[in-house]
């Protein structure tokens, strides 16, 4: 059995990725039987599909909210007959990331992408628990209890030590979640920092043609978002290093080390489905 460390890893899943994306993109511009799946999963009854392109290895960037450019949630595109265009995210896995993105990144671009503005006692919450915070280190050192090593190797603070601090600020954070998690949501699969509404994923497809998953579930993300469920909570691990979410989770992550951190919003096929 191949063993590989975390940067092989990463290139493994990139690599194996792409090649789903062109299996799946044959498969769907072959076979008008998924064709009308799609359609029908994204309630169009007015036209049928002309061509299908993906992105892959040629992936391009578009507009961003927060000007310059960023990555696009879709993976492949069927136009249409009637000139319009159905974007499709594509997931192989039952998990894993499905959004990455620096904090001060996260607070802007969802004021912008939502024209909502986060209280500042929640950024107060954010920029703790993720790290961003200038006074992290002597928060940790006052009120630190659980997994202080943790804390400091991290820059971050766990629930519990959120909560020692500032209880307020600890049932903020999660009711902020609460609050936004349709928004959460389609920030992570649908919009993410794409700025124009024709780059926007519509429907996931959770299908996987590398022989890893057996899975062929599709999600019409309109609908889906307005019926989850604000079920966030903090996780019971390490103090509650984690926001446990209807759809997945989201967790501190620096994949080069570097402080502060990121949030890493992670997707839970088997949350998903029982929703």
């Amino acid at each position: 059995m191949e063993h590989r460390n975390r940067a092989q890893g990463w290139k493994h899943a990139k690599r194996s990725g792409h090649e789903n994306e062109r299996l799946v993109a044959e498969l769907t511009e072959n076979d008008i039987n998924i064709q009308n799946r799609l359609l029908q999963c994204a309630h169009i009854t007015d036209a049928t599909v002309d061509r299908v392109e993906f992105g892959g290895l040629c992936e391009t960037d578009v507009d961003c909210v927060l000007g310059g450019k960023t990555k696009s949630k879709t993976d492949m595109w069927l136009f249409l007959s009637n000139g319009k265009r159905l974007n499709v995210s594509i997931k192989k896995d039952e998990g894993g990331q499905v959004f990455l993105i620096g904090i001060e990144r996260f607070i802007n671009g969802f004021e912008l992408q939502y024209h909502k503005n986060i209280p500042d006692s929640v950024k107060r919450a954010i920029s703790l628990y993720f790290g961003s915070a200038v006074d992290t280190l002597e928060v940790i050192n006052d009120f630190g209890s659980t997994n202080k090593q943790l804390e400091i190797r991290k820059h971050r603070v766990v629930a519990d030590t959120l909560k020692a601090y500032d209880g307020n600020l600890y049932h903020l954070l999660l009711n902020w979640f609460n609050e936004n998690i349709s928004e959460l949501f389609d920030f992570c699969f649908a919009k993410g920092l794409a700025s124009n509404s024709e780059d926007w994923a519509q429907i996931v497809w959770y299908k996987n043609m590398v022989g890893e998953n057996q899975f062929d579930t599709m999600l019409y993300l309109e609908d889906f978002k307005s019926n989850i469920p604000p079920t966030a909570a903090y996780g019971t691990r390490n103090g509650g290093s984690t926001i446990q979410l209807p759809f997945g989770f989201v967790q501190w992550h620096s994949p080069r080390k570097i402080i502060p951190g990121n949030l890493q919003f992670h997707h839970s096929y088997e949350k998903i489905k029982s929703l």
